[in-house]
């Protein structure tokens, strides 16, 4: 009779955190203010509030919104805060961020808002391979799980890196 295999990693205490699977699903779009620009300079704040007036809100329900300009201009600050008020409700969240940016933006604040309580005392395993959002949500991650965990590692549960081990009993 053939011994019938068991996956260890399922069987571990080991709880894994994905990075990349918290952003699947999450509608990432952008608004870029350049096209508001009166030539191209400047923002005059009657036409920017009719223009946010007349906006269709439709792109950006439910949506983490990377506000923008891709014009070599000043924008000032009343100008961002009026797109975020316009937006309040509709959007998910709004990020002053480029487009590019956005991810990491969106991962960043996520980390913010975990859930510490399923972690605590764990031995957590943050998988991240192939994250192109760059170290900062994961430096983040660290500082906030760190004082809860029992041990901290990178990478996928078959190869880790260990990344803190707690010294406490």
């Amino acid at each position: 009779m053939e011994d019938a295999i068991r996956n260890r990693v399922e069987e571990s205490s080991l709880v894994q955190l994905d990075l990349g699977a918290q952003l699947a699903g999450r509608k990432l779009t952008a608004m870029d203010l350049a096209p508001q620009l009166w030539e191209g300079l400047v923002l005059r704040e009657k036409p920017f509030r009719q223009w946010l007036q007349e906006l269709d809100p439709t792109p950006f329900q439910g949506a983490d919104v990377a506000l923008h300009c891709s014009a070599d201009a000043v924008i000032p600050e009343w100008a961002w805060m009026l797109v975020a008020s316009t937006l309040q409700g509709t959007a998910t969240a709004v990020y002053l961020a480029t487009p590019d940016e956005l991810p990491a933006a969106v991962l960043y604040r996520m980390v913010e808002e975990l859930d510490l309580g399923p972690y605590d005392g764990a031995q957590v395993v943050v998988k991240g391979c192939g994250l192109d959002t760059g170290a900062g949500p994961a430096v983040r991650l660290v500082e906030r799980l760190q004082p809860v965990v029992r041990s901290l590692m990178f990478g996928e549960p078959c190869s880790t890196v260990p990344v803190y081990k707690s010294r406490r009993g």
